[in-house]
């Protein structure tokens, strides 16, 4: 008996809807490709439970006879190509034949379709096997149902995430089709609630259905041509910068791709306005002719290989450059060290107080969540160290108090300095005041929530549909801090009451930042909690230039000194120095 043999066709079928079909959102994906290359101008994308349950598509596209019906669920059955020639000259979404069969091996699929809008047929599929096929009304196009994903496949159904999990998938894949398309109609919805409904318009438009209006004014286009390469699409200003990755969409010849070097390429086109961890947001289309890249290596068809990237590479860099070059003009330059007063370095003390104060400081706790570079891991290590340093060298060897009754200056507004036994200390209030309310808030998290004022007009914040189902898992820890929130409409929160240490008008921005982190981490854990703790207390504290009474500056002291860790900031900053009388004397010639 022979040992080798070829497997049958439903196995086959499962075995390759394992490359194709990875979870719900793909299936989606795959689906919304079809009824694009279809011609529909619009398309309705129903999921429920996550598209556990169910996955419903319809088109208003060309449709299907009963023949080419019944042939669409065959193994590497496809009307995109016909001969090997057609490989380079793609110009459809879908082509291989393969994602239609690998969904109906592993669910229940009911598929209607229609080529005229009068006549049509429907085909029920449950594990590959067609059931039935009978005649029905229908309207023109295609509408597909999937239903019970992996019933007859135990081990890949228990790897499926969440119902809440896989929608944000879902909802991903159909941003993305949305942007790629503005000129089609789309409505999304999950478990009978709409996400999406939106009619065809311009690119520009489209961003601001699915953003919102705020990117009306913020989004500059980009045109640009050179022989066979073209680019067009829309780049953020520097106001749409965020501190994650997620709103860059790139598009070649309409397919969304994702490629390393293209988008470390277009973030350096932003240069040194770019601050590090800061990401622009774009949704560029390239164009190019179908015989200078592969779209065909990998299941996905998600990534492209170009035969000549460097010229690409250069082309692309010029063109959103040369956009770029007029909002630059009217940047001015920073440079921390033409704000230093040079006239006054001939009457410098030059106290060497650079070795204590760090003019810039990586955030350490900002840092942990990311193990991808490991010189940034070098320099965040390098921070925590020289902090614990500073810690044990001031416990160690710096025993005196604060002499009673000692008077407390603030110089400009932004350091407190007042006499000690041995000589001085200088203080920086923003990183004082940070420790102290870091602090307060990690004790919160384990005991009742901090004290919250009520807004006199409560503000409303819309949420991204899909950052709105994960600002719901941090809603908790907001609350533990001071906020007061409820849903206010789809996606919409109103703020009735905020931390009470925090100004009015920042209250948004605390929100986003902590959302923002959890969107690029993924996960809730103790190194998040602390970052949820550090962005309130900088961003709650007082700031350089605020103006403090002698009974704030002496409470700032005794509170700062009644925390467990007062020499440095939850950044890895400094937040005193000394400077003993011994050091002093040596500087004016007395030793």
């Amino acid at each position: 008996m022979n040992k080798i043999a070829i497997l049958p066709d439903n196995i086959i079928n499962q075995i390759a809807a394992g490359e194709v079909v990875e979870n719900p959102s793909s299936i989606v994906k795959e689906l919304i490709e079809n009824s694009i290359d279809s011609g529909a101008t619009d398309i309705t994308i129903s999921v429920k439970k996550g598209g556990h349950e169910l996955i419903h598509i319809s088109d208003n596209g060309c449709g299907m006879n009963n023949e080419d019906l019944n042939l669409a669920f065959s193994r590497h059955a496809t009307s995109k190509i016909s001969k090997i020639d057609d490989l380079t000259q793609i110009g459809t979404l879908g082509f291989r034949g393969e994602a239609l069969p690998s969904i109906a091996s592993v669910s229940r699929v009911e598929i209607k379709s229609s080529i005229d809008g009068q006549l049509g047929y429907i085909i029920n599929i449950e594990g590959g096997n067609i059931k039935n096929n009978e005649k029905t009304g229908s309207n023109k196009g295609t509408e597909i149902k999937v239903k019970n994903l992996f019933y007859n496949t135990p081990a890949r159904k228990k790897f499926l995430k969440s119902s809440t999990q896989e929608l944000r998938r879902i909802t991903k894949i159909v941003k993305r089709f949305l942007l790629s398309n503005p000129n089609i109609s789309f409505i999304y919805k999950s478990d009978d609630k709409v996400i999406y409904n939106v009619h065809s318009v311009s690119l520009k438009d489209r961003i601001v259905q699915v953003f919102g209006s705020s990117y009306n004014k913020d989004v500059l286009n980009v045109e640009s041509k050179d022989g066979q390469y073209a680019i067009s699409g829309y780049i953020g200003s520097l106001n749409l910068l965020q501190r994650r990755r997620g709103g860059q969409y790139l598009f070649l010849n309409g397919r969304y791709i994702e490629d390393d070097s293209i988008s470390k390429s277009i973030r350096n086109c932003y240069d040194s306005t770019v601050q590090r961890g800061e990401f622009p947001f774009y949704v560029l289309f390239i164009n190019l002719p179908t015989d200078t890249f592969d779209i065909n290596v990998h299941p996905t068809k998600i990534e492209a290989r170009f035969s000549k990237k460097l010229d690409i590479l250069n082309f692309i860099n010029n063109s959103i450059k040369n956009k770029l070059r007029d909002l630059f003009k009217v940047l001015p330059d920073i440079d921390i060290k033409s704000k230093m007063h040079k006239g006054s370095d001939p009457l410098s003390l030059d106290l060497d107080l650079n070795m204590l104060i760090d003019l810039k400081s990586e955030d350490n706790i900002t840092q942990k969540f990311s193990s991808n570079n490991l010189e940034d891991n070098k320099e965040d290590q390098d921070v925590v160290e020289r902090a614990v340093d500073r810690l044990e060298n001031y416990e160690n060897n710096f025993k005196s108090l604060i002499k009673k009754d000692a008077h407390v200056w603030q110089i400009h507004n932004k350091y407190l300095i007042t006499e000690i036994t041995s000589g001085i200390l200088v203080i920086d209030q923003h990183v004082a005041h940070e420790r102290v309310l870091y602090e307060k808030v990690k004790k919160a998290f384990d005991s009742k929530p901090l004290p919250s004022q009520s807004t006199l007009f409560p503000k409303t914040i819309k949420f991204d549909p899909e950052d709105f189902t994960r600002f719901l898992d941090i809603v908790p820890y907001l609350e533990k801090i001071g906020y007061k929130m409820r849903e206010f409409g789809d996606n919409t929160i109103i703020i009735e009451g905020i931390p009470s240490e925090i100004k009015l008008g920042n209250e948004e921005e605390v929100i986003n930042d902590i959302l923002d982190r959890y969107i690029e981490y993924k996960k809730i854990s103790s190194s998040y909690i602390d970052y949820i703790a550090a962005t309130y207390s900088c961003k709650a504290a007082v700031k350089a230039g605020d103006y403090l009474d002698m009974e704030e500056r002496v409470n700032l002291i005794d509170n700062l000194f009644a925390t467990k860790n007062p020499y440095y900031c939850p950044h890895g900053r400094p937040i005193v120095v000394s400077i003993k009388t011994d050091e002093l004397d040596k500087r004016f010639e007395r030793k």
